[in-house]
Protein backbone atom coordinates (compact mmCIF):
# COMPACT_ATOMS: atom_id res chain seq x y z
CA UNK A 1 0.00 0.00 0.00
CA UNK A 2 1.26 3.80 -0.69
CA UNK A 3 2.56 5.29 2.49
CA UNK A 4 0.30 8.66 2.47
CA UNK A 5 2.42 11.49 0.92
CA UNK A 6 4.04 14.62 3.69
CA UNK A 7 4.81 17.78 3.80
CA UNK A 8 8.16 17.19 2.68
CA UNK A 9 7.32 15.21 -0.39
CA UNK A 10 5.55 18.02 -1.32
CA UNK A 11 8.26 20.26 -0.78
CA UNK A 12 10.55 18.32 -2.46
CA UNK A 13 8.84 18.02 -5.37
CA UNK A 14 7.82 22.04 -5.50
CA UNK A 15 11.43 23.21 -4.48
CA UNK A 16 10.78 24.80 -1.52
CA UNK A 17 10.85 24.65 2.31
CA UNK A 18 8.16 23.09 4.33
CA UNK A 19 7.85 26.19 5.88
CA UNK A 20 6.52 27.14 2.58
CA UNK A 21 4.74 24.72 1.82
CA UNK A 22 2.53 24.66 5.42
CA UNK A 23 2.31 28.79 4.83
CA UNK A 24 0.21 27.58 1.49
CA UNK A 25 -1.64 24.96 3.22
CA UNK A 26 -2.63 27.37 5.90
CA UNK A 27 -4.01 29.87 3.63
CA UNK A 28 -1.22 32.23 4.28
CA UNK A 29 -1.10 35.45 2.22
CA UNK A 30 2.51 35.85 2.24
CA UNK A 31 3.70 33.48 -0.44
CA UNK A 32 3.91 35.08 -4.20
CA UNK A 33 1.51 33.78 -6.78
CA UNK A 34 3.89 31.39 -8.57
CA UNK A 35 5.15 30.31 -5.82
CA UNK A 36 1.54 29.13 -4.52
CA UNK A 37 0.53 27.53 -7.82
CA UNK A 38 3.40 25.47 -7.94
CA UNK A 39 3.16 24.02 -4.51
CA UNK A 40 -0.59 23.39 -4.78
CA UNK A 41 0.28 21.53 -8.42
CA UNK A 42 2.60 19.59 -5.97
CA UNK A 43 0.09 18.50 -3.98
CA UNK A 44 -2.47 17.64 -6.80
CA UNK A 45 0.25 15.30 -8.30
CA UNK A 46 1.28 13.55 -4.98
CA UNK A 47 -2.36 13.37 -3.33
CA UNK A 48 -1.02 15.55 -0.19
CA UNK A 49 -4.01 15.93 2.77
CA UNK A 50 -4.06 17.80 5.80
CA UNK A 51 -3.71 16.16 8.76
CA UNK A 52 -6.22 18.56 10.72
CA UNK A 53 -5.53 17.93 14.02
CA UNK A 54 -1.95 18.26 13.82
CA UNK A 55 -2.33 21.18 11.77
CA UNK A 56 -4.59 22.99 14.34
CA UNK A 57 -2.21 21.55 17.26
CA UNK A 58 0.45 23.70 15.61
CA UNK A 59 -1.24 26.65 14.92
CA UNK A 60 -3.07 26.59 18.15
CA UNK A 61 -6.38 26.75 16.51
CA UNK A 62 -9.06 24.48 15.89
CA UNK A 63 -10.20 25.99 11.96
CA UNK A 64 -13.82 25.78 13.07
CA UNK A 65 -16.05 28.68 13.04
CA UNK A 66 -19.25 28.26 15.33
CA UNK A 67 -22.91 30.03 13.90
CA UNK A 68 -26.25 29.93 14.96
CA UNK A 69 -29.43 28.91 12.43
CA UNK A 70 -32.59 29.55 13.42
CA UNK A 71 -35.54 26.51 13.14
CA UNK A 72 -37.37 28.70 10.16
CA UNK A 73 -36.88 28.61 6.41
CA UNK A 74 -35.52 32.11 4.87
CA UNK A 75 -33.96 33.17 2.05
CA UNK A 76 -31.14 35.52 4.54
CA UNK A 77 -29.99 32.93 6.59
CA UNK A 78 -29.66 30.17 3.54
CA UNK A 79 -27.02 32.96 1.87
CA UNK A 80 -25.63 33.90 5.65
CA UNK A 81 -24.53 30.02 5.53
CA UNK A 82 -23.87 29.89 1.76
CA UNK A 83 -21.30 33.12 2.04
CA UNK A 84 -19.51 31.74 5.50
CA UNK A 85 -19.52 28.34 3.95
CA UNK A 86 -17.92 29.39 1.10
CA UNK A 87 -15.34 31.31 3.00
CA UNK A 88 -14.47 28.57 5.31
CA UNK A 89 -13.42 26.08 1.71
CA UNK A 90 -11.31 29.33 0.91
CA UNK A 91 -9.85 29.79 4.55
CA UNK A 92 -9.17 26.16 5.48
CA UNK A 93 -11.57 26.38 8.39
CA UNK A 94 -15.23 23.86 9.11
CA UNK A 95 -18.36 25.77 9.89
CA UNK A 96 -20.23 24.27 13.11
CA UNK A 97 -23.55 25.47 12.97
CA UNK A 98 -25.94 25.28 16.17
CA UNK A 99 -30.11 25.16 15.39
CA UNK A 100 -32.22 26.95 17.54
CA UNK A 101 -36.07 28.00 17.73
CA UNK A 102 -36.08 31.42 18.85
CA UNK A 103 -38.61 32.02 21.20
CA UNK A 104 -38.21 28.37 22.83
CA UNK A 105 -34.30 28.18 23.13
CA UNK A 106 -32.47 30.69 25.20
CA UNK A 107 -29.14 31.60 22.94
CA UNK A 108 -26.82 30.92 25.99
CA UNK A 109 -28.48 27.34 26.70
CA UNK A 110 -27.83 26.94 23.20
CA UNK A 111 -24.24 28.19 23.18
CA UNK A 112 -23.13 26.55 26.69
CA UNK A 113 -24.98 23.20 25.79
CA UNK A 114 -23.62 23.25 21.79
CA UNK A 115 -20.76 25.66 20.54
CA UNK A 116 -18.73 26.33 23.80
CA UNK A 117 -17.37 22.68 23.70
CA UNK A 118 -16.58 22.68 20.22
CA UNK A 119 -13.61 25.05 21.10
CA UNK A 120 -14.50 27.08 18.11
CA UNK A 121 -11.97 30.22 17.04
CA UNK A 122 -14.89 32.35 16.68
CA UNK A 123 -18.33 32.65 16.20
CA UNK A 124 -20.29 34.45 13.99
CA UNK A 125 -23.12 35.76 15.30
CA UNK A 126 -26.55 36.79 12.99
CA UNK A 127 -29.44 38.98 13.98
CA UNK A 128 -31.22 38.73 16.37
CA UNK A 129 -28.63 36.48 17.94
CA UNK A 130 -26.23 39.20 17.86
CA UNK A 131 -28.43 41.53 20.07
CA UNK A 132 -28.57 38.79 22.40
CA UNK A 133 -27.50 40.87 25.63
CA UNK A 134 -27.43 37.55 27.61
CA UNK A 135 -25.36 35.55 25.08
CA UNK A 136 -22.88 38.38 24.46
CA UNK A 137 -22.38 38.86 28.32
CA UNK A 138 -21.82 34.56 28.54
CA UNK A 139 -18.88 34.28 25.42
CA UNK A 140 -16.99 37.58 26.97
CA UNK A 141 -17.08 35.80 30.22
CA UNK A 142 -15.48 33.13 28.34
CA UNK A 143 -13.28 34.99 26.31
CA UNK A 144 -14.96 33.60 23.21
CA UNK A 145 -14.19 35.96 19.98
CA UNK A 146 -17.28 36.32 17.82
CA UNK A 147 -17.89 38.68 14.64
CA UNK A 148 -21.59 40.06 14.24
CA UNK A 149 -23.59 40.83 11.17
CA UNK A 150 -26.15 43.67 11.47
CA UNK A 151 -25.26 44.37 15.23
CA UNK A 152 -28.41 47.47 16.33
CA UNK A 153 -26.59 47.27 20.30
CA UNK A 154 -22.92 47.79 21.51
CA UNK A 155 -21.37 49.42 18.45
CA UNK A 156 -17.10 48.59 18.48
CA UNK A 157 -17.73 45.94 21.24
CA UNK A 158 -16.71 43.59 18.89
CA UNK A 159 -15.98 43.14 14.91
CA UNK A 160 -19.30 44.43 12.68
CA UNK A 161 -20.30 44.16 9.67
CA UNK A 162 -23.32 45.51 8.32
CA UNK A 163 -25.66 46.55 5.09
CA UNK A 164 -26.07 49.97 4.39
CA UNK A 165 -29.76 49.36 4.88
CA UNK A 166 -30.92 53.37 4.81
CA UNK A 167 -28.85 54.36 1.18
CA UNK A 168 -31.32 51.59 -0.23
CA UNK A 169 -33.95 52.58 1.28
CA UNK A 170 -33.80 56.41 0.78
CA UNK A 171 -33.32 55.05 -3.43
CA UNK A 172 -36.48 53.37 -2.68
CA UNK A 173 -38.70 56.03 -0.86
CA UNK A 174 -37.27 58.83 -3.85
CA UNK A 175 -38.59 56.30 -6.83
CA UNK A 176 -41.75 56.21 -5.35
CA UNK A 177 -42.15 59.63 -4.99
CA UNK A 178 -41.11 60.58 -8.08
CA UNK A 179 -43.47 58.00 -9.61
CA UNK A 180 -46.32 60.12 -7.85
CA UNK A 181 -47.06 57.93 -5.13
CA UNK A 182 -48.71 59.83 -2.09
CA UNK A 183 -50.22 57.33 0.17
CA UNK A 184 -47.84 54.83 1.92
CA UNK A 185 -47.79 52.10 4.34
CA UNK A 186 -44.87 49.92 6.00
CA UNK A 187 -44.84 45.85 6.71
CA UNK A 188 -43.13 46.17 9.40
CA UNK A 189 -40.69 44.13 11.01
CA UNK A 190 -39.88 43.03 14.84
CA UNK A 191 -39.13 46.57 16.68
CA UNK A 192 -36.23 44.53 18.24
CA UNK A 193 -35.18 43.86 15.25
CA UNK A 194 -32.48 46.28 14.52
CA UNK A 195 -32.21 46.32 10.46
CA UNK A 196 -35.81 46.52 10.28
CA UNK A 197 -35.97 49.47 12.28
CA UNK A 198 -33.28 51.26 10.12
CA UNK A 199 -35.33 50.49 6.99
CA UNK A 200 -38.49 51.64 8.67
CA UNK A 201 -37.19 54.82 9.85
CA UNK A 202 -35.33 55.64 6.53
CA UNK A 203 -37.96 55.13 4.72
CA UNK A 204 -40.13 57.42 6.92
CA UNK A 205 -37.75 59.70 7.33
CA UNK A 206 -36.39 60.06 3.04
CA UNK A 207 -40.07 60.20 2.86
CA UNK A 208 -40.45 63.65 4.90
CA UNK A 209 -37.78 65.08 3.80
CA UNK A 210 -39.22 64.86 -0.03
CA UNK A 211 -42.74 67.09 1.43
CA UNK A 212 -44.66 63.80 2.65
CA UNK A 213 -46.37 63.74 5.89
CA UNK A 214 -44.83 60.89 8.56
CA UNK A 215 -47.90 60.95 10.37
CA UNK A 216 -50.22 60.02 7.75
CA UNK A 217 -47.79 56.92 6.66
CA UNK A 218 -49.51 53.75 7.85
CA UNK A 219 -47.91 51.04 9.72
CA UNK A 220 -48.18 47.55 10.73
CA UNK A 221 -45.30 45.16 12.49
CA UNK A 222 -45.14 41.66 12.22
CA UNK A 223 -43.13 39.00 14.24
CA UNK A 224 -40.71 36.34 12.26
CA UNK A 225 -42.43 33.27 12.58
CA UNK A 226 -42.03 29.88 10.42
CA UNK A 227 -44.35 31.18 7.51
CA UNK A 228 -43.18 34.69 6.58
CA UNK A 229 -44.98 35.00 3.61
CA UNK A 230 -48.04 34.31 4.95
CA UNK A 231 -47.46 36.64 8.19
CA UNK A 232 -46.95 39.27 5.27
CA UNK A 233 -49.93 38.32 3.43
CA UNK A 234 -52.21 38.27 7.02
CA UNK A 235 -50.90 41.62 8.18
CA UNK A 236 -51.47 43.66 4.56
CA UNK A 237 -55.19 41.85 4.52
CA UNK A 238 -56.05 43.20 7.94
CA UNK A 239 -54.76 46.87 6.85
CA UNK A 240 -55.91 47.37 3.76
CA UNK A 241 -59.35 46.00 5.07
CA UNK A 242 -59.67 48.49 7.36
CA UNK A 243 -58.38 51.83 5.74
CA UNK A 244 -59.95 54.21 3.57
CA UNK A 245 -58.24 55.66 0.95
CA UNK A 246 -56.01 52.44 0.52
CA UNK A 247 -52.32 53.30 0.18
CA UNK A 248 -50.93 53.63 -3.47
CA UNK A 249 -47.40 52.15 -2.22
CA UNK A 250 -46.52 49.32 0.15
CA UNK A 251 -42.89 48.66 1.40
CA UNK A 252 -42.34 45.33 3.28
CA UNK A 253 -38.94 45.22 5.38
CA UNK A 254 -38.02 41.90 2.94
CA UNK A 255 -38.82 39.91 0.36
CA UNK A 256 -41.01 37.30 1.61
CA UNK A 257 -43.12 39.75 3.64
CA UNK A 258 -43.85 41.37 0.27
CA UNK A 259 -44.73 38.71 -1.65
CA UNK A 260 -47.49 37.53 1.24
CA UNK A 261 -48.75 41.60 0.85
CA UNK A 262 -48.46 40.89 -3.51
CA UNK A 263 -51.49 37.56 -2.78
CA UNK A 264 -53.20 39.89 -0.49
CA UNK A 265 -53.72 42.92 -3.04
CA UNK A 266 -54.90 40.36 -5.06
CA UNK A 267 -57.10 38.73 -2.71
CA UNK A 268 -58.76 42.00 -2.35
CA UNK A 269 -59.01 42.81 -6.24
CA UNK A 270 -56.62 45.08 -6.59
CA UNK A 271 -53.49 44.97 -9.29
CA UNK A 272 -50.18 45.70 -8.79
CA UNK A 273 -48.47 47.81 -9.55
CA UNK A 274 -51.83 49.53 -10.83
CA UNK A 275 -53.74 50.34 -7.72
CA UNK A 276 -50.89 49.43 -4.80
CA UNK A 277 -46.98 49.82 -5.91
CA UNK A 278 -45.13 47.19 -3.91
CA UNK A 279 -41.52 46.58 -2.82
CA UNK A 280 -39.39 44.37 -0.48
CA UNK A 281 -36.02 44.28 0.85
CA UNK A 282 -33.24 41.67 0.02
CA UNK A 283 -33.18 40.54 -3.67
CA UNK A 284 -34.26 37.40 -2.95
CA UNK A 285 -34.36 34.94 -5.46
CA UNK A 286 -38.06 35.19 -4.99
CA UNK A 287 -37.80 38.73 -6.22
CA UNK A 288 -37.09 37.21 -9.67
CA UNK A 289 -39.35 34.88 -9.83
CA UNK A 290 -42.67 36.78 -8.55
CA UNK A 291 -45.24 38.16 -11.33
CA UNK A 292 -44.32 40.76 -11.61
CA UNK A 293 -40.97 40.22 -10.53
CA UNK A 294 -40.67 42.72 -7.05
CA UNK A 295 -39.23 45.86 -6.94
CA UNK A 296 -36.66 45.21 -4.07
CA UNK A 297 -33.21 46.53 -2.58
CA UNK A 298 -30.15 44.41 -3.40
CA UNK A 299 -27.86 43.58 -0.29
CA UNK A 300 -24.72 41.72 -0.46
CA UNK A 301 -25.69 39.00 2.48
CA UNK A 302 -23.76 36.06 1.40
CA UNK A 303 -20.88 38.50 1.34
CA UNK A 304 -21.43 40.06 4.69
CA UNK A 305 -21.00 36.13 5.66
CA UNK A 306 -18.24 35.54 3.70
CA UNK A 307 -16.16 38.82 4.81
CA UNK A 308 -17.13 37.63 8.80
CA UNK A 309 -14.70 34.80 8.09
CA UNK A 310 -12.58 36.61 6.41
CA UNK A 311 -12.17 38.58 9.73
CA UNK A 312 -11.39 35.66 11.47
CA UNK A 313 -9.18 33.67 9.49
CA UNK A 314 -6.81 37.25 9.32
CA UNK A 315 -6.09 36.33 13.01
CA UNK A 316 -6.10 40.26 13.00
CA UNK A 317 -7.73 42.18 16.25
CA UNK A 318 -11.68 41.54 15.81
CA UNK A 319 -12.52 44.61 17.60
CA UNK A 320 -10.50 46.64 14.73
CA UNK A 321 -13.07 45.69 11.79
CA UNK A 322 -16.11 47.60 11.16
CA UNK A 323 -17.40 47.05 7.81
CA UNK A 324 -20.16 48.53 6.04
CA UNK A 325 -21.24 47.34 2.62
CA UNK A 326 -23.27 49.40 -0.05
CA UNK A 327 -27.16 48.12 -0.95
CA UNK A 328 -28.92 49.32 -4.02
CA UNK A 329 -32.67 49.55 -6.00
CA UNK A 330 -33.81 47.34 -7.99
CA UNK A 331 -36.36 48.26 -9.80
CA UNK A 332 -38.44 45.54 -11.59
CA UNK A 333 -41.93 44.93 -12.07
CA UNK A 334 -44.37 45.89 -9.08
CA UNK A 335 -43.18 49.74 -8.16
Amino acid sequence: MRKPATLDDVAAIAGVSAKTVSRVVNRNANVSAATRERIEAAIRETGYHVNQAARSLAASRSFLIGAFMPHLSSFYFAEIFRGAAKACRQYGYHLVVEEFDHGVDTMVDRYEQGLRSARCDALILTPPVCDDERLLAALDRDGMPYVRIAPGIRPGVSAALSADDAQGVQQLARHLWASGRRRFAIIAGPADHAAAMIRENSFVETLAGLGGDPEGILLTRIELHESISESGRAATLDLLRRVDPLPDAIFAFNDEVAIGAMAAARELGLTVPGDVAIAGFDDSYIAQLAWPPLTTIHQPIADLAFQAVGVVASGESFAASQILLPTSLVVRGTA
